[in-house]
């Protein structure tokens, strides 16, 4: 139903938890770039656990080359450098969602040059900077899911 697109993420066993997730939601998971691990670390797979089989899992060595095809009418940029909370997101089938590495989230240049697609998970205490990127998957990757009930029935979004 959704893409979710992890841009070089740097931890295997975040990378594993949301392969489960994806494999459990039929969502498809597309990892660009370079991760910092290699895509059969052993704390990946355990992660994963035995659900590998059931991920749909795309690799995009070439990062630029993504960016430069992507249609931002269909995309949402999940990052801390914003107010505008990820509930206000509209999703369609097919749409992709990404997540920047947990060391530095996504490019600023990408959040500046498409301010509408950006969105965040509010946190209410300012002490802290970020959550997990497996948990912030999860946070907003079932809300979305939740509007189509959970891929049930496509035809009637809830938006609210």
């Amino acid at each position: 139903m959704f893409n979710v697109v992890l841009i070089e993420p740097q931890i295997p066993q975040n990378t594993g938890n949301i392969a489960r997730l994806c494999a459990a939601t039929d969502m498809q998971l597309v990892i660009v770039g370079r991760p910092g691990f290699k895509l059969n670390d052993r704390y990946l797979k355990r992660a994963g656990l035995d659900y590998w089989e059931y991920v749909r899992i795309t690799h995009i060595p070439d990062v630029q080359a993504y960016y430069e095809q992507l249609d931002m009418t269909h995309t949402y940029l999940l990052t801390t450098k914003t107010n505008r909370p990820y509930t206000q997101i509209q999703p369609r089938p097919g749409d992709n969602f990404l997540f920047g590495p947990e060391t530095a989230g996504l490019p600023e240049w990408l959040l500046k040059a498409n301010p509408q697609a950006c969105f965040t998970i509010p946190m209410k205490n300012p002490n802290v900077r970020s959550l997990n990127l497996a948990t912030s998957v999860g946070i907003v990757m079932y809300n979305m899911l939740a509007r189509f009930n959970f891929g049930l029935d496509v035809e009637t979004p809830s938006f609210s």
